[in-house]
């Protein structure tokens, strides 16, 4: 279908916005939510750049996650603060700024999912294959990062050109249409499936080999590594899951998609669990996230710290 195929369509079936009272409250939560996730993680970012204990390959991988996530909550800002001020007017969005977030939000999505597994291959090469230097390298895992972002740029471009994602009124969004089709599947297989799917596995291979090399006479320190990177692809797969079970909703409708029409305010829905979802792994992050923490801690620690003396001084 072609794009002016598409806005023909778009104003002959054009109908009035039913306005519904969970509207506003509906996309109040969702700026709150996308505009709490960018300031944590600008904050994330700032505090990894200015510290020298932050500089290794690993922190680089999370702060990619990190910046896969400030640029998912941009582009969902974007939309909800829109589709708020379109809900106050009762009207239609801009076609080209809905077909921009539209394609910014799918590459922004695929680009979280593939961030985790990005970090999950290195921590699994660094264990199962710690002499392999140069896939150990930063400059090799720059080039990954690189692939990553350009991949996820263009994957999508096929679904838009050939007119596959619409205007959905009712929802203010742009959007793939919910249906058992060929480019809801291929988009679904390759953002979701692929790269959770290869985490998982890259997790139970990790286990098995860690339980392998622990009844053999190996050095303390060699275990101690591997059992190590074990826990940190576990707390990968832990976000991961938490965007899984958070993304239920999401799932459900697609699910319900493929059998009969979903509930006409399904994106709505679903959205704003995914918005809140990225508040949650924000703050997953940085528990997860030592040196970080161990940055805010110490922060905190010495400003109190500081307190009491100076109320000495003064007495």
């Amino acid at each position: 279908m072609s794009r002016s195929k598409l806005i023909s369509n778009l104003t002959n079936n054009l109908t009035i916005i039913q306005a519904e009272l969970w509207f506003i409250p509906f996309d109040i939560i969702m700026i709150i939510c996308t505009s709490l996730t960018i300031l944590l993680g600008i904050l994330f970012l700032i505090i990894c750049i200015t510290n020298r204990t932050c500089w290794s390959i690993q922190m680089l991988l999370t702060c990619n996650i990190c910046a896969a996530e400030v640029f998912l909550a941009c582009v969902l800002l974007n939309m909800a603060l829109f589709t708020f001020q379109k809900d106050l007017q009762l009207n239609m969005f801009s076609l080209t700024f809905c077909f921009a977030m539209g394609f910014c939000g799918y590459v922004a999505d695929c680009a979280q999912n593939y961030s985790y597994l990005l970090i999950a291959i290195y921590r699994y090469i660094s264990v199962v294959y710690p002499t392999r230097i140069l896939w150990l390298s930063a400059k090799f895992q720059l080039v990954l990062i690189l692939i990553q972002w350009i991949f996820c740029s263009l994957y999508v471009l096929p679904v838009f050109l050939t007119g596959h994602c619409t205007y959905n009124i009712d929802n203010q969004i742009c959007q793939i249409p919910l249906s058992l089709s060929v480019p809801m599947v291929y988009v679904g297989t390759t953002i979701y499936f692929i790269p959770n799917f290869v985490v998982l596995f890259l997790y139970m291979k990790l286990t098995r080999y860690v339980h392998k090399i622990s009844i053999r006479a190996i050095p303390a320190n060699t275990l101690f590594h591997a059992r190590r990177e074990l826990r940190l692809i576990q707390r990968t797969l832990i976000l991961s899951n938490t965007l899984i079970i958070l993304g239920v909703p999401y799932a459900l409708f697609m699910f319900i998609s493929f059998f009969t029409t979903p509930p006409k305010y399904h994106f709505r829905i679903a959205y704003i669990c995914v918005d809140l979802s990225l508040v949650i792994i924000l703050v997953m992050l940085y528990y997860f996230t030592t040196p970080v923490k161990t940055i805010i801690v110490q922060k905190f620690t010495n400003r109190n710290a500081v307190e009491p003396i100076r109320q000495t001084a003064r007495t």
